[in-house]
């Protein structure tokens, strides 16, 4: 990724970081304040994020930082909890928006208030973009701040990555309604150390995710089916509603234009991949979306 497709605050450095690590830093900034006010933090990162982003690092631990302690300050001490919800949604080409979500009962009123268009002003030098939902439940509130990001490079080692792929291992879907074209995606994920279950079609790619008691870590997604395709299946995969809905799922197309990677992406696929298709590409978008497996 170019550092030009990134829009940072002047002076910030691009780096890769860890969302994980992002927000392991924001409980530690923001717990003395929290606890100060004696409101509950409470700090994550939803599954199916990447494991590893592209960005200025600083500016983005500054501004969560800053929102989160903005909005602990200006809620009434005793009562409730804050929720951030860290994630990554697409943005075209290798592009992602991070988004850190900060729901509880936090004033947005006078001068002790979070300030909506104050914070929306400054932001938006950042390259940053805020929301704010109010009349939620029970009082709640909800912003959203939105900040640029990328994907690490495809550029990639096939021997770091055969390495990366046997001590990661994992359970993957292949999709596909050619029996050729999921033997050879099924083989060269096999013999990478991935276990690996097929489907012949979209609906059965959604059953499979849907009903399963375990299911699969990311789903590598065939465009053109014929009894449902690969973006209508994406797209029910997406309204499942709970953890299952985050599922990475890659794109393995013939479909080579333009539009046709903004259809995938806008449909909710997080990759996407050309025929034919090299272990090396299946391996490197596997590991931008894996999560690590835990320590």
């Amino acid at each position: 990724m170019d550092d030009d497709n990134l829009h940072h605050a002047p002076g910030g450095r691009v780096t890769a970081f860890a969302p994980e690590a992002l927000a392991r830093m924001l409980s530690v900034s923001a717990a003395a304040l929290a606890q100060a006010r004696d409101v509950a933090l409470d700090v994550s990162v939803l599954s199916g994020t990447p494991p590893r982003l592209v960005g200025d690092a600083d500016t983005v631990g500054a501004l969560c930082t800053a929102f989160a302690a903005s909005a602990i300050a200006s809620t009434d001490p005793g009562s409730g909890r804050l929720e951030v919800r860290l994630s990554a949604l697409p943005a075209g080409q290798e592009r992602v928006t991070l988004r850190a979500e900060l729901a509880g009962r936090f004033d947005t009123h006078g001068d002790a208030g979070f300030c909506p268009e104050l914070a929306r002003r400054l932001l938006a030098a950042l390259g940053a973009r805020m929301d704010m939902e109010h009349g939620m439940e029970d009082g709640m509130r909800r912003v959203t701040l939105d900040m640029p990001a990328a994907l690490p490079s495809r550029t990639t080692d096939a021997d770091r990555l055969m390495s990366w792929a046997r001590s990661r291992g994992g359970r993957l879907l292949v999709v596909d309604d050619s029996a050729t074209n999921r033997m050879v995606v099924a083989g060269l994920l096999a013999k990478a150390g991935f276990s690996v279950e097929t489907a012949i079609g979209g609906a059965e790619a959604v059953v499979a995710v849907a009903q399963a008691l375990v299911p699969p870590e990311a789903v590598l997604m065939d465009v053109a089916m014929p009894d449902m395709d690969g973006v209508a299946a994406t797209a029910t995969i997406r309204s499942l509603g709970d953890e299952r809905a985050r599922i990475p799922i890659i794109a393995v197309t013939a479909n080579a234009q333009p539009e046709d990677r903004i259809r995938c992406l806008a449909a909710g696929m997080n990759d996407y991949l050309t025929k034919p298709v090299r272990r090396a590409d299946l391996l490197g978008a596997l590991e931008r979306w894996l999560a690590p497996l835990p320590v």
